[in-house]
């Protein structure tokens, strides 16, 4: 090859390398800046279904919260109304053993004054006998 034409060769050659090392470094960078923009839709999308989820997850809990809430005063009120029914039960218990109590004192004055009245109903039958038995000697 002649001399004069290697220096234009090599820079034509050069230029056809460099030509082609820029071609396939903008299309890498073309790539690059598209990868990017997927992981930045990407990272957009993920955000917006976390928020999402988020925003679900405290509508959730705060039904939740409610849901337990009215439980825990309903089981309040059940337990105030079986407190207040046992209470009711007691009391009508003790004034009726208080009326049985007081019935069975009176059968007791009953039952001694029927003592006294078989003792005294004793006693004169005894002496109208000894009456008897002296009147009869």
């Amino acid at each position: 090859m002649n001399p004069e034409y290697i220096a234009p060769f090599i820079s034509v050659v050069g230029a056809v390398v460099l030509t082609i090392l820029s071609f396939l470094l903008k299309r890498l960078l073309h790539r690059i800046d598209g990868i990017d923009a997927n992981v930045t839709a990407l990272d957009a999308m993920t955000s917006a279904r976390i928020h999402n989820l988020d925003q679900a997850t405290q509508a959730r809990i705060a039904g939740v919260e409610q849901v337990a809430d009215a439980k825990i005063r309903e089981c309040q009120q059940a337990h105030t109304n079986r407190e207040d029914g046992l209470t009711r039960m007691i009391v009508e218990n003790a004034n009726e053993a208080d009326r049985k109590y007081a019935t069975v004192r009176e059968m007791l004055n009953v039952q001694e004054r029927l003592l006294a009245i078989d003792n005294n109903v004793r006693a004169v039958l005894a002496a109208m006998e000894r009456l008897l038995l002296h009147s009869g000697k």
